[in-house]
């Protein structure tokens, strides 16, 4: 009888640790939401399609490149943007290095996950809140004390501020996820009913408020109708997460006036997303978090640092070590 897992979010780190693992146990993602990829999100409304999460991922390892090569032969992925510039306050600066290789989802950013996941076993809409220990498994609830089953081996790719509020006071890792430091940001998406030509298709932005902007019409794959993606500064949003989102809106349109000249304040689309955990200020430092006794584990970029390919190395590393353990079971 193969051992039973339990991987707690099917983000990036999820899916690829089910993918590891699924040939040598029987494993099953829980996933909190609708969709797959956590960040790697994209948001599709009245015509409008926006990817409200990670904008691109790179692939500097040779596995992963073959993953994200893999991925676009299939249709799930391609290549954007060409290059990132910087907008300041006063004006654009060109990017005019030579830039790696950007990979984005097809059609929208969470395409790259859904192509990972096929033929994954995965419930979607299903919060776990809580742990129990069995005499020899892990016991799941959701919030409303709903059985999820009962497994042999958890593993959490939740952000580290969830991860150790799930785990218990005994797991080894917990002084490890303590030290992990995340910030939230806010993503504004503006729809256009006219076509607007920015002269780029993606910049980082230097201001006090803003860090991000793209033309989401630049990528391949999206839809024809004229949708702007904005992205706050993390400290900004760290300092800002509780205030009330009218407010975080026209702070951010006052900035977006401030810099490009245009009011969207009457756009036909204005949408306001708060991620409450969206960069890692301060990583655990080490690949992944495996207690043996209690048959408990954790992986995500959070161990490691801040980028797409942080996940699948931290993800990888955890497989590998319970491949070996399944294996000589």
């Amino acid at each position: 009888m193969k051992t039973s897992i339990a991987i707690i979010g099917a983000g990036i780190a999820g899916i690829t640790l089910a993918r590891a693992l699924a040939p040598s146990a029987d494993v099953t993602i829980f996933e909190k939401s609708r969709g797959l990829g956590g960040r790697m999100a994209n948001r599709r409304r009245e015509g409008f399609a926006f990817d409200h999460g990670a904008q691109y991922f790179t692939a500097r390892s040779p596995a992963f490149r073959s993953v994200a090569e893999k991925a676009i032969e299939a249709g799930h992925a391609g290549i954007w943007p060409k290059a990132v510039h910087t907008l300041k306050a006063d004006g654009l600066v060109a990017d005019s290095r030579a830039p790696e290789p950007r990979y984005i989802g097809l059609p929208g950013m969470s395409g790259f996950a859904n192509g990972l996941a096929d033929g994954l076993q995965i419930r979607k809409e299903a919060m776990v809140a809580a742990l129990k220990r069995t005499e020899d498994s892990w016991s799941l609830t959701d919030s409303e004390g709903q059985d999820l089953g009962s497994f042999d081996l958890v593993l959490s790719t939740a952000p580290a501020p969830q991860t150790i509020r799930l785990l218990p006071a005994a797991f080894s890792g917990r002084e490890a996820l303590a030290r992990v430091r995340m910030s939230g940001c806010f993503t504004l998406m503006i729809g256009l009913d006219e076509p607007l030509h920015l002269g780029f298709d993606a910049a980082r932005i230097e201001d006090d408020v803003l860090s991000w902007i793209a033309a989401e019409g630049s990528k391949p794959g999206r839809g024809e109708k004229t949708a702007l993606t904005f992205h706050s500064r993390n400290d900004w949003a760290e300092a800002n997460l509780e205030r009330d989102r009218d407010e975080v809106k026209s702070e951010m349109l006052a900035s977006l006036k401030r810099l490009l000249g245009l009011d969207f304040s009457n756009a036909a689309r204005l949408d306001l997303h708060r991620w409450r955990y969206a960069n890692v200020d301060q990583a655990a430092d080490q690949p992944y978090l495996f207690d043996e006794a209690l048959g408990l584990g954790a992986c995500g970029d959070w161990c490691l640092g801040n980028r797409v390919e942080a996940a699948v190395e931290s993800a990888t590393a955890l497989s590998e070590l319970l491949i070996t353990r399944l294996h000589g079971a």
